[in-house]
């Protein structure tokens, strides 16, 4: 039979290790009590197993307060104790607890995953409470429940939680520096493995072996948390990142040159036109015919000013590149995520500026400074052609 405990009453919690010294709180439903422990530094939860009546052991040989049932009290007739001089006491002292947890209630964290696509990535969480057993109870910043009505809270491992690392100043990043890359709600661990124009970079993800675009604003450097402080991470200079980085573009050494795509007659293409208003936005078309360095292009969405044929032109083959694949993106997109909206007979480069209901979106185009409502089948995710191969522009890299 299990005792029933009053607020203020002195208990022995077992926890982790052995019992130790505590005090009832609050009693709470399914004979569960707040305790207080570590001489009231800290309250956690126990179940009525978990406690017992805390006693003291005297040299008179009884407990006290007494076991239940005063005869068990009585001493021996046949066998007499006789009283020590030494007295001394079994169990706890008041002011024994265990060490206090490493991250306290309310401390902003950062939390990882060995979940399968959750690899090399930290999501910044607030610490709710220590439930024992090494592990703790947070709430996350950035992800919601499915519902999406209030922030996601789950159990995680000490050893799945770090401190939140502190700032840095920002900086130009080189090749193969080791970054954290801020995608999908989260910081990503990442190499730069290409230098861009205009503060972007293309971070290689080893994880997933893929690469994607990002404005510096959305990068830092990395920095490991080893044996209670801060060490910013080495290059990443292995062979390994290199040789797969290499491989993705389709190389056969690791370096900066890019793989030239040679057009030619019939072959389906994307074409940007070199004029004011047009230079974010990318028209359908066919290469009809090689002239020198140039190429007869038609258009499959533009037509003549009489409207009688399509459009005709000679175009640079820096202001053409290959048609991109098709991503069937059966998801909704996400707030600043890069995409292509379908506008005036071509693709036109923006950024969701705001989610509407009914898969409906508002994009932002930067070079008009125009925001324009669009329905979801009319937006791609946007892709660059960079280094021979397409990739997948980060959420909020925007163009500069």
């Amino acid at each position: 039979m299990h005792e029933r405990f009053r607020v203020g009453e002195e208990v022995d919690a077992f926890r982790e290790d052995g019992w130790h010294f505590g005090e009832i709180r609050e009693i709470r439903e399914d004979s569960r009590y707040l305790v207080a422990v570590g001489g009231g530094s800290e309250e956690v939860e126990f179940g009525q197993r978990e406690l017992r009546r805390h006693r003291e052991w005297s040299g008179d040989g009884v407990w006290t307060p007494p076991l239940a049932g005063g005869e068990l009290q009585e001493k021996s007739s046949t066998m007499e104790l006789k009283p020590f001089k030494i007295k001394f006491k079994i169990g706890l002292d008041k002011g024994t607890s265990l060490p206090p947890p490493e991250f306290g209630k309310g401390k902003t964290v950062e939390v990882s995953s060995d979940e399968k696509g959750y690899e090399g990535s930290w999501f910044s969480a607030t610490v709710i409470d220590y439930i024992g057993n090494d592990k703790y109870l947070v709430e996350y910043l950035t992800l919601k429940t499915d519902d999406e009505t209030e922030p996601l809270r789950e159990e995680a491992y000490s050893r799945y939680i770090r401190p939140y690392p502190p700032y840095l100043p920002a900086r130009r990043f080189k090749q193969l520096d080791k970054v954290d890359a801020w995608y999908n709600d989260g910081w990503w661990v990442g190499v730069i493995s290409k230098v861009l124009k205009g503060s972007q970079y293309i971070v290689y993800f080893s994880t997933s072996n893929e690469e994607l675009i990002f404005n510096e604003s959305n990068l830092r450097l990395h920095q490991d948390w080893s044996d209670g402080k801060w060490v910013i991470a080495s290059r990443d200079n292995s062979t390994e990142v290199a040789l797969r980085i290499a491989s993705l573009r389709g190389k056969t050494e690791f370096g900066d040159a890019n793989i030239k795509v040679k057009f030619s007659k019939g072959m389906k293409v994307e074409v940007r036109i070199n004029e004011d208003g047009y230079m974010d936005c990318w028209f359908p078309a066919v290469i009809i015919d090689t002239i020198g360095d140039k190429f007869l292009v038609e258009y499959q969405t533009l037509q003549t000013d009489d409207e009688t044929e399509l459009l005709k032109e000679v175009a640079e083959s820096s202001h053409i590149r290959p048609f991109p694949p098709d991503i069937k993106c059966a998801h909704t997109f996400a707030q600043d995520e890069m995409v292509d909206a379908w506008y005036n007979d071509g693709w036109w480069v923006g950024h969701i500026s705001q989610i509407l209901g009914g898969l409906k979106y508002k994009v932002y185009f930067m070079t008009s400074s125009e925001e324009l409502e669009f329905e979801h089948h009319n937006l791609r995710p946007h892709q660059e052609w960079i280094g021979g191969r397409w990739i997948i522009t980060s959420r909020g890299s925007r163009s500069v």
